[in-house]
């Protein structure tokens, strides 16, 4: 009893709290129903290549402290999620747009969050692809 009292009184810091938090999100995100949060934790793992005991702590044992790589793993694969997600966004909105049209409240707020203005063409080449390619290509 005395143990359980420590631990609850013991205080995380704020990088294992927000590290907590965006690991929630992300298992929220991953998760395909009821049941799937340990296959959701493995995905999560080989996918962001933070160990899966690991991520089995952060989400049931809060440490005390986070290791640096472990911050900047989860943090990479939240930014990465949100990036994708917007992009999902951005691809429901292109093929709405001939349907419904562009004066839609739906498809002007699906551009408003995925990030691209009302109208803008879509790139047809990620710009950070190019300039790897373009980099690349100088190098030979």
């Amino acid at each position: 009893m005395c143990k359980k009292l420590l631990r609850d009184a013991q205080m995380a810091t704020a990088e294992v709290i927000q590290s907590k938090s965006r690991l929630s999100d992300l298992l929220r995100w991953e998760s395909r129903g009821p049941g799937d949060l340990d296959n959701a934790m493995r995905r999560l793992s080989r996918r962001h290549g933070v160990e899966y005991g690991t991520l089995w702590s952060l989400r049931y044992r809060t440490p005390k402290r986070i290791w640096a790589d472990v911050y900047t793993a989860i943090a990479d694969a939240y930014a990465n999620e949100i990036e994708r997600q917007r992009g999902k966004l951005d691809d429901a909105a292109t093929a709405a747009e001939p349907i419904l049209g562009a004066d839609r409240p739906s498809v002007r707020a699906a551009r408003a969050l995925s990030g691209r203005p009302e109208g803008a063409p879509t790139p047809l080449v990620d710009a950070e692809r190019q300039r790897l390619s373009d980099s690349r290509d100088s190098q030979l």
